[in-house]
């Protein structure tokens, strides 16, 4: 992974999930929608993008753009991997469960990144298992 010694909270993840979701299109999104998407304040926003700016995972100008840096692209990339490849199996396993988002989050959050290689490979291998 990119930066394999950066640890990141329920919280961080989450956040680049939804960055990297709204970035798709231009490359850029501001404070302002990440705040509307996650139902949040735009200081609650501000103070974490700053976190994740000191990070050097993000970069924010002074009009609230939010743009990734190289290893927090490759972070989110990564990590919407993990967290698509996990949410279905939780969607799986507890179907009609409305806190699946945050579940994975904080299941990612406490696993390093070899472990969630390692179990995105194993769901993978069961769902080929499961076809056959």
């Amino acid at each position: 992974m990119a930066n394999s010694k950066t640890t990141l909270t329920a919280s961080n993840i989450k956040y680049l999930l939804v960055i990297y979701d709204l970035c798709k299109a231009s490359g850029e999104t501001r404070c302002v929608r990440i705040a509307e998407v996650l139902g949040l304040s735009k200081p609650s926003v501000h103070t974490m993008i700053g976190t994740l700016k000191d990070m050097e995972l993000v970069h924010k100008d002074l009009y609230g753009t939010v743009t990734f840096t190289e290893t927090g692209k490759e972070l989110a990339e990564q990590y919407t991997k993990y967290f698509e490849q996990i949410s279905s199996w939780f969607e799986a396993i507890l179907p009609n469960s409305a806190d699946i988002r945050p579940a994975v989050c904080a299941v990612m959050s406490e696993m390093s990144a070899e472990l969630l290689e390692e179990m995105c490979r194993k769901i993978t291998e069961q769902e080929i298992n499961d076809v056959s």
